[in-house]
């Protein structure tokens, strides 16, 4: 059949139409997410108009802050050429400016969260968390890609760590829609969310607005539909004063921040529902039933050197810290100084009898830490056990963390293997020599007496210590530890 020219020209006009109305589907999408089901977008730290995404070489073409465009290149083309930086490869994944992920320090998301050397308009400084929920002001870190920078790979017996992004591309790999192709900061970050903690004060302290800000979302809601994976911590029910309550009824007290205040925001609140229930969070991937491999060779206390390249598996449930705080109430335990009841401030062992839960973020960074096992560099607004004459640096000088060589190096008195000190006395007092003794005296070598012998299991040669880790780990008990029957009791 022969058709006509006017006919034909009907068929282009309308062959037009449908290009042009799906060129135009496409950039709503981009342009309007939240109309296109994209999930809260426009809401988020990214998609902020006012402090967003600003790639510099497409802020340069005149597109706003907050643009798809900044992130994602539709044709890897404007005005004739790519927009810095170029991918000689070919084409991303997910239509990215560069390569998702490559290795611990190069990928697509550190090549914005950097201060120098960003593709974000200025540069962006990340602070550490001791930094912004516990006001340790001296630390220098303000970047996420230094805090991956950390030790973390081949280290032998490192002085620092950081999560090993290889690893937790490994781990999730499979789990929860996540696939090969998954960056491995979207195992905590849905980037087209998360909101600014604090938003938009890269050097100020965290804070508690209305919007309940939160920059994680759990990796066991993980969704590919970006709108049905929602912000963890943002409702009041994901908080940990709700955490605690429900582990047994415990109590959640803020660490002091400074002067009389309370972290994470550095307010009068302590009871913990301002935070973000990072126990929850955490034990998505860290619980007892997940395996997690390491790059590290990590500190076995069963045989008291290194040997490890597995996490310890965490039930908070059990834990002395965690469902298990109110195991033995320390109130149960006779009077001072003849407990382990002494507590700093704010903690109180007297008359809440030690019965506290902790967050995660209590003792550990989320990204990196000049320390082993990501322990943070300031605990509690660096409180000290230290007494006059024992220390280098006496009471009330406030002393930094420092866990390096798995808790093997010198603690706050120059003694070898006390180094966890620097942690554990933050909060539990009375544990420098010189100072009442305060550690509970068991049948440690199970030969139905308590007496001297049990006293060398920690000081061998009646004054050295022992690796406070050998006995105190994620899920270690007495039976576990020394080896006895019906007694489960919690050591951490």
């Amino acid at each position: 059949m022969i058709r006509t020219a006017k006919e034909l020209r009907a068929k282009k006009g309308i062959l037009f139409l449908l290009i042009l109305i799906s060129v135009l589907a496409v950039f709503s999408v981009i342009l309007y997410p939240r109309k296109a089901n994209s999930g809260p977008y426009l809401n988020s730290t990214h998609g902020n108009s006012g402090y967003g995404v600003n790639r510099a070489s497409i802020a340069a073409f005149g597109y706003p802050r907050g643009h798809c465009a900044h992130c994602h290149e539709q044709h890897a083309s404007i005005g004739g050429a790519e927009p810095a930086p170029n991918s000689p490869a070919g084409p991303d994944q997910f239509l990215l400016f560069s390569d998702s992920y490559t290795s611990q320090t190069d990928n697509f998301c550190i090549k914005c969260h950097a201060d120098a050397g960003s593709y974000q308009t200025g540069g962006l400084v990340n602070r550490s968390y001791s930094y912004r929920a516990g006001g340790y002001s001296s630390d220098s870190l303000n970047d996420i890609l230094e805090a991956f920078s950390f030790c973390y790979s081949g280290c032998g017996s490192p002085s620092s760590s950081s999560h090993n992004l290889d690893n937790i591309k490994s781990f999730i790999t499979g789990k929860w829609n996540y696939t090969a192709d998954s960056n491995p900061c979207n195992a905590c970050h849905n980037p087209h969310a998360a909101i600014g903690d604090p938003a938009n004060v890269p050097n100020s302290g965290k804070t508690f607005g209305t919007r309940g800000y939160s920059p994680v979302s759990r990796p066991s809601l993980h969704s590919k539909d970006t709108s049905a994976w929602g912000l963890w911590g943002d409702l009041a029910a994901e908080r940990m004063n709700v955490k605690a309550s429900n582990l047994g009824g415990g109590i959640y007290q803020s660490p002091r921040n400074s002067g009389s205040t309370y972290e994470p925001d550095g307010s009068s609140t302590q009871d913990g529902s301002n935070l973000t229930d990072f126990v929850t969070f955490c034990t998505d991937c860290h619980n007892e039933s997940n395996t997690i491999s390491t790059s590290h060779s990590l500190f076995n206390p069963s045989t008291g050197a290194i040997g490890r390249n597995t996490l310890f598996k965490i039930d908070w449930t059990k834990e002395w810290h965690g469902g298990n705080s109110g195991f033995v109430p320390y109130c149960s335990m006779g009077t001072a100084p003849d407990i382990i009841s002494l507590l700093a401030v704010p903690y109180d062992g007297t008359n809440k009898c030690g019965q506290y839960v902790l967050s995660c973020t209590d003792c550990h960074e989320p990204h990196g830490s000049p320390n082993n096992f990501l322990v943070r560099p300031w605990v509690n607004n660096g409180s000290n056990d230290c007494r006059p004459g024992n220390c280098a640096v006496p009471t009330p000088t406030r002393l930094p963390v420092t866990v390096t060589n798995y808790g093997t190096g010198n603690g706050p008195d120059g003694m070898a293997n006390k180094e966890w000190v620097y942690l554990c006395g933050k909060c539990h007092t009375n544990l420098n020599s010189g100072d009442a003794h305060t550690h509970l005296l068991q049948d440690y070598n199970n030969d139905f007496s308590v007496d001297y012998f049990d006293c060398l299991v920690c000081h061998p040669n009646g004054g050295d210590y022992v690796n406070c880790g050998v006995c105190h780990y994620h899920g270690s008990t007495y039976q576990s530890v020394f080896n006895m029957s019906g007694n489960t009791r919690p050591l951490f």
